[in-house]
């Protein structure tokens, strides 16, 4: 045993235990994704939780101070250089927000160790622990604020089969289910050499337990999908690029050359990917921030702001009309003095915009906390945006038409050479254009819009299904380029996948730089992913058929919330614990 090597209650084997929560974490996640280094994480955080219940509240307060810097450390040590890009702050800003991040991001740990501590349970080898442990650090993960979310479910990646359980529990039951696998593999081998006893057994049957919710992802992965009526299946085919533009900070805003450059690639990787597309494109999505800066609404608002572009209308209006598809988009656009950030769906039948506007805003990139009290701190972080939340969940609907309405004919022009607007806009909006493509409309498709990093918190997403229409399929517009870190987006994408076992909608994952990925249902790579810093296309046909809506879909987080509930508070009520020393 590792305790073996260090005293049980000194500083060095804490320490280490420290490590390996760290480590762990970063090894369970994508790119690694590790299984078993899900399960070496779990396990150093139990080993040290039973330890620091031998010394003081106050001083295992000040060992979880020590663990989320660790952690900070091990697994997210590209935060303090996008921290200052993001924000455009130096060195000793950016560490002391890392410092921050650290203590506040990971002050779960604090709720997940007291409730564990309030049960008493002393030794590895107590099977109490198979429930209460788990309990407590779901419970945690439930609770506690995050500026980006890390659950223990999230160290499952390594196990697709096991994932496919987020169908019926969502993330937070994986959390349950990850912490479940380590505390039955600490009983199992800690009880290994008593095979007679009454512990072993119950570890068995906790295994029993694993095993049966590994076949139910065996099913769903085999079995879960098959269409029931291939006649009346629905599809679209979309086509999505990754620029790999550079970030657009404030000093390049007025520098024409490279927004015209940007537009001009934006562009061109757009039509080649139409045009050359086996199927006649229904949508073409455009990553966040591949266009900086602007908008599309023209209104006296956004011009005296400088937001509205005529040059980006205009690339758009250029871009459906040629592809005969609706366009997905980032943008910004100012409304009665507020900044939005938005994703907009330009539909191709009618001529209009529909705009959905982010609700859950990046702290130091999109807004700047405490700005009104303490004024000056605009002048440290002098990238941060003025950005104003929105308020509801809104659906974009499209629509696909029937037949191939490219125009294979596009003229080489720059993008100074686009028309006004307004002499594209009747090309959509007059009467006899809009008859014509109401009488090829074949069926609308309902897009859920995802803008940035809001696609790692669950509850957002739930916020779309009491109501109707429902959605068809999830599209996640995000801008990594600003973090210049591989391992940052590896780790965002793959928080992100679990989205689409939830819910049993198909996800794309559109970026700037890398990684752009598509996942089906089963949160199954649907084409090969573009890597970071890489510029490339994909065109694909994606099956929006969905049989139903999940469990987790239709209950939420409730059962998770009463399950937690219920053991931790049966084992508070009955005294649940005084297990033996390990």
């Amino acid at each position: 045993m590792f305790d073996s090597f260090f005293q049980k209650d000194s500083s060095v084997y804490r320490l280490s235990l420290c490590v390996g929560v760290g480590l762990g974490t970063l090894f369970a996640l994508s790119p690694y994704s590790f299984l078993s280094a899900g399960i070496f994480s779990g396990s150093s955080c139990l080993l040290l939780f039973l330890s620091l219940n031998r010394t003081s509240p106050f001083k295992a307060a000040l060992w979880l101070l020590v663990l989320s810097q660790i952690l900070n450390y091990t697994t997210f040590w590209w935060i303090p250089g996008a921290v200052s890009r993001i924000a455009g702050v130096g060195p000793s800003a950016s560490v002391s927000i890392f410092i921050i991040y650290g203590i506040v991001s990971h002050l779960k740990f604090v709720p997940f160790y007291f409730l564990f501590r309030t049960a008493k349970i002393s030794s590895a080898s107590d099977p109490k622990l198979l429930l209460l442990f788990p309990a407590a650090g779901t419970l945690a993960d439930l609770v506690a604020y995050q500026i980006f979310p890390l659950y223990w479910g999230n160290l499952l990646s390594g196990s697709i089969v096991l994932e496919q359980s987020a169908s019926l529990i969502g993330v937070y039951g994986l959390s349950f289910l990850c912490l479940f696998l380590t505390s039955a593999t600490a009983t199992f081998l800690l009880n290994f050499k008593k095979r007679g006893s009454r512990e072993f057994k119950i570890s068995v049957f906790a295994w029993i337990l694993v095993v049966f919710v590994y076949g139910f992802g065996l099913y769903r992965i085999g079995y879960g999908f098959g269409p029931t009526n291939m006649e009346n299946t629905k599809n679209i085919s979309v086509v999505v690029i990754q620029p790999d533009t550079s970030p657009g900070t404030k000093e390049l805003q007025a520098d024409e050359t490279f927004l015209s450059n940007t537009m001009s690639k934006v562009l061109s990787l757009s039509l080649r990917g139409a045009l050359s597309s086996e199927q006649p494109p229904t949508l073409v999505v455009l990553p966040e921030s591949s266009i900086p800066f602007h908008g599309t609404l023209d209104s006296e608002e956004n011009r005296g702001e400088g937001i509205y572009s005529s040059t980006m209308e205009a690339l758009v209006l250029y871009l459906s009309e040629k592809t005969g598809a609706d366009v997905l988009f980032n943008e910004l656009n100012m409304d009665e003095g507020k900044l939005r950030n938005q994703i907009t769906l330009f539909r191709h039948a009618y001529g209009t915009f529909e705009r959905y506007d982010k609700r859950r805003l990046l702290a130091f990139g999109e807004y700047l906390p405490f700005e009104s009290a303490i004024p000056f701190l605009r002048s440290v972080f002098r990238e941060t945006s003025r950005y104003v939340p929105g308020e509801n969940a809104k659906l974009l609907l499209g629509s696909k038409l029937i037949g191939d309405n490219r125009k294979r004919k596009v003229p080489n022009e720059a993008v100074e050479g686009f028309p006004e607007p307004s002499r594209l806009r009747p090309v959509f909006s007059s009467p006899k254009s809009v008859a014509d493509k109401i009488r090829k409309l074949e069926y609308s498709y309902s897009i859920l819009p995802l803008l940035c990093y809001e696609a790692m918190f669950p509850e957002l997403v739930l916020d779309y299904f009491p109501k109707d229409p429902k959605p068809e399929i999830m599209i996640n517009l995000t801008n990594d380029s600003w973090f210049d870190s591989e391992l940052e987006a590896h780790q965002h994408s793959g928080t992100v996948r679990i989205r689409a076992i939830e819910t049993g909608l198909p996800l794309i994952r559109s970026t700037v730089s890398g990684i752009t990925e598509v996942w089906d249902q089963r949160g199954i790579a649907i084409v090969s992913p573009i890597g970071f810093h890489e510029t490339g296309i994909r065109t694909f046909t994606i099956d929006l058929n969905v049989p139903h809506n999940t469990v987790y879909t239709e209950m939420g987080n409730l059962p998770v919330w009463i399950f937690c509930v219920f053991v931790l508070s049966i084992s508070f009520w009955t005294g649940f614990g005084n297990g033996k020393e390990f």
